[in-house]
């Protein structure tokens, strides 16, 4: 399970390439190395943020109420507190300010922590949204349908590569974004509204792309995990899956870094 390794994944872009839409004219190649080093660190610390074990630890949680009986009554478990006529932007409310309360407790947060969050309240709404009616207002069975679906094996593979791949996502933005002032200095990054949207959405697709590397990992690990932890999921098995995860999208990264320069 932990040892698949995909080959070279294929990309629209190069990271080089989506580098290059944004140095205006400066070294492509020192500044797309010097922020995949600083990613490469960054995700480091990233491992011991209990905003990133936080947002990993809900996610699995709600793919394991998916299958419970008591369904509302193990997310409140957790922190999640759901409204009984609950709709998409309550699940979303929920999971923010259970990460909210767990994070102001013990005065944890962080800026890669508050990516974490950004990203499980984004990959939730991602992934459930098309799994609801679009022709009328859908209900709280509809909701609750759309989360059930979460306790499927490929479900939260799905869902974890959307994971990885926003938080990737932000957090290559946040890092790059360093790494030009440094080599630029501060100021416009763009000339233009559409230089800047042809830039984000580069980076969104590698991202995506890059992330392709955790999705078969996490439904395998879920599966597992679940059948041995007799359909719950320890906060330590958490940890471990969220530290190993994030190693996989760090490696692939740099290994994707590292095809630009053959």
């Amino acid at each position: 399970m932990g040892h698949v390794r995909l080959g070279s994944l294929p990309r629209s872009r190069a990271w080089k390439e989506v580098v290059g839409l944004i140095t205006a004219g400066a070294d492509v190649s020192q500044i797309a190395n010097a922020t995949i080093r600083a990613a490469d660190k960054a995700f480091s610390f990233v491992l011991n943020d209990e905003g990133f074990t936080e947002a990993v630890w809900l996610m699995t949680q709600l793919a394991i109420a998916a299958k419970k009986d008591n369904f509302n009554d193990h997310l409140l478990s957790v922190g999640i507190n759901l409204p009984q006529d609950t709709s998409l932007p309550d699940v979303a409310a929920a999971v923010a300010e259970a990460m909210d309360r767990k994070l102001d407790s013990n005065g944890s947060r962080s800026d890669l922590g508050e990516m974490s969050q950004r990203a499980l309240v984004g990959a939730l709404v991602e992934h459930i949204s098309p799994k609801l009616p679009s022709l009328f207002t859908p209900d709280a069975s509809d909701v609750q349908a759309a989360l059930a679906s979460l306790g499927k094996k490929r479900e939260f593979g799905e869902l974890s590569r959307t994971f990885f791949a926003k938080l990737t996502n932000e957090s290559m933005n946040y890092f790059l974004s360093k790494t030009l002032a440094t080599h630029l200095g501060e100021g416009q990054r763009f000339a233009t509204m559409n230089e800047m949207g042809q830039f984000e959405k580069a980076l969104t697709t590698h991202c995506k792309e890059a992330s392709l590397i955790v999705e078969q990992f996490s439904a395998d690990w879920f599966s597992k995990h679940k059948y041995e932890e007799g359909g719950d999921i320890s906060r330590e098995s958490s940890n471990g899956f969220a530290s190993y995860a994030l190693k996989k999208m760090k490696d692939e990264l740099k290994e994707g870094a590292r095809a630009d320069a053959r």
